[in-house]
Formats: structure tokens, C-alpha cells, sequence
């Protein structure tokens, strides 16, 4: 199971280095404090989309992949006193970091946490006005039962809201002067390949060829829509900001598998690029401009 914060390892994935299960998020490689820098970085948007989602005060909810709680903390504060969210995450550590964080607050008597697998939700009694699941159902060897596992579980009229999709961050100039331009581009496509090769070919997947908006149509919801929110920035970054435009760099640095798809260039261009001692460290450079894009399809039972 991943979680939601998994930076598109596709990040997506995320890399928190739970494996890939089918209850939350990420992928390789991530721990308890990269997720809850994810959650930092992604705290904004977080309260847009629960803002687009219009919760109704007193709803229940179930998030498919808690990870470590920040899009917990704004379901619970949304549905209201008289309301309840339960947490589902297939690792127990992580459930208990949320339940850590909320502990104390006002939060913490809305929450409710279950240890669980997306592949076996028939023993959860309960139905509910929505669920969401962010960047999980991607990592299914089957999205559309997927899909229509987590549908099953919505009341008459619930929604169900999948994180997928989007653009990931993007921040360099196209010609950064140290390697061909169109070095993220590049990075972009290697992603694509190392997530094919190492997630779902390795799960013995069956193929999808279709977008976000059919699934959820295949997986038996109707009235299917779809937003889009931005995520921008210029500098000068904050730290959340810097750590996570970092990550996304050092993912190509730090891992020799990842590494190996690049090119001489490319790989000697990112070792600079993370290096603080070199003249090209990236956040040396005044032209940054991050942006990223975040789309949440809605699909109602």
C-alpha cells in the first residue's frame, strides 16, 4: 500500500520504503520525516481541495492512506465535531505517527484507524459520504478493481476522490548550462521508466491504457469530474520548499538503480546541480521557478 505524500515517484510511490502495498501512498525510500514534509509542502493545496470538496459538517469519511496524517488532520477538522474519519494505512508505524500528532487536540476523538490492505476491504462494515486516496491506486495490479473496491464502500450518493495524475515539480530553466537542455524532461521520461519497470511490471499488472476519469467510470461511479491545483513558487523558497525541490533531485543521485538510466551528462550534471560546495548548486541560482500540478478525480456512487 502506498501513501498519499509520495512525491510522484510514481513518486508517487513513493519511496518511504514500506514496499509497495496497497493502503497508502509512496514509494521506495521515504520515512516518517519526508512524509511530513510532503504534508508541509503540500498544506495549501491540501485546503483547496478539501475547500472543492465542500464536506458537509457531520460526514464520514475514510482515507485510503493516511501516511503520516496532514491530509488526516484537514478531513477531521472539516467534517466537523459530529463527524468521523477513519484512517487506513497498511503500516501500523504510520498510523501511529498520526495518531500521535492529533493526540491532545480536539482532532483526535473524529479519528478512527484501521491497519488494512486496499485489496481487503470486505470485512469494513461501515459506508461512507467520502473516501479518499491519494496517489495509491496507481500501484494496484489491478486499478480498476481498485477503484471499485473503494467505491464499494461509499454510502447511497458518496463520492469517492483519487489524488492520481497531475504534473510533477518542475523548477530548473530548460538549458541549466551543464548538461543538453531539457534535463527534467529527460528525468521525466526515466521516471516513467523506472516506475513501468520496477512497480508495475513486478506486480504482474493488468494493463489499464485509459485515463483517470474511465476508471472511475469502469469502476462503476457515475457524474465523474475532475480539478486541477496549482502549486507555484519563486524564490526566495522556504525550507519546506528547498527540501522538497531537493528530493526530487536526489532521488538520481542517491539511488544506483535510478542512476543508471541516466546518461554520463545527466548524472554528472546532477551531482553538481546537488552539490552545495559546487558553483552550480541549484539553489544557488536566482531563476528558479517551481510549479507542479495536482489533480483530484471525483467519481460518485
Amino acid at each position: 500500500m502506498t501513501s498519499h505524500h509520495d512525491e510522484h515517484e510514481h513518486e508517487h510511490g513513493h519511496e518511504h520504503g514500506h514496499g509497495h502495498g496497497h493502503g497508502h501512498g509512496h514509494e521506495h525510500g521515504y520515512t516518517g520525516d519526508s512524509l511530513r514534509g510532503n504534508d508541509a509542502y503540500y498544506a495549501a493545496v491540501y485546503r483547496e481541495i478539501i475547500d472543492w470538496l465542500d464536506l458537509v459538517p457531520g460526514s464520514s469519511a475514510l482515507e485510503a492512506g493516511a501516511g503520516a496524517g496532514g491530509f488526516t488532520w484537514q478531513l477531521a477538522e472539516a467534517i466537523g465535531p459530529n463527524g468521523r474519519v477513519t484512517a487506513l494505512d497498511v503500516n501500523q508505524e504510520l498510523l501511529d505517527v498520526v495518531r500521535a500528532m492529533l493526540e491532545g487536540t480536539p482532532l483526535a476523538a473524529r479519528v478512527s484507524y484501521r491497519q488494512g490492505d486496499i485489496s481487503n476491504l470486505a470485512d469494513i462494515p461501515e459506508r461512507y459520504s467520502l473516501v479518499w486516496s491519494s496517489r495509491t491506486v496507481h500501484h494496484l495490479p489491478d486499478q480498476v478493481a481498485g477503484v471499485r473496491a473503494l467505491g464499494g464502500l461509499l454510502a447511497p450518493g458518496g463520492r469517492l476522490a483519487l489524488r492520481e495524475g497531475g504534473t510533477r515539480p518542475h523548477f530548473l530553466p530548460d538549458d541549466i548550462g551543464i548538461s543538453a537542455p531539457g534535463l527534467e524532461a529527460r528525468l521525466e521520461i526515466a521516471n516513467v521508466q523506472w516506475f513501468a519497470a520496477n512497480v508495475r511490471d513486478t506486480h504482474d499488472a493488468v494493463r489499464y491504457p485509459y485515463g483517470w476519469t474511465q476508471a472511475l467510470r469502469d469502476g462503476g461511479l457515475s457524474d465523474v469530474t475532475a480539478k486541477t491545483f496549482l502549486v507555484e513558487s519563486l524564490p526566495p523558497f522556504s525550507d519546506v520548499e528547498i527540501a522538497y525541490m531537493g528530493r526530487q533531485l536526489k532521488r538520481w543521485t542517491e539511488d544506483e538503480e535510478r542512476r543508471a538510466m541516466l546518461d554520463h551528462d545527466d548524472v554528472h550534471a546532477l551531482d553538481q546541480l546537488t552539490d552545495p560546495a559546487s558553483e552550480h548548486f541549484v539553489f544557488g541560482r536566482p531563476d528558479l521557478h517551481l510549479t507542479e500540478a495536482v489533480t483530484v478525480y471525483v467519481g460518485q456512487a
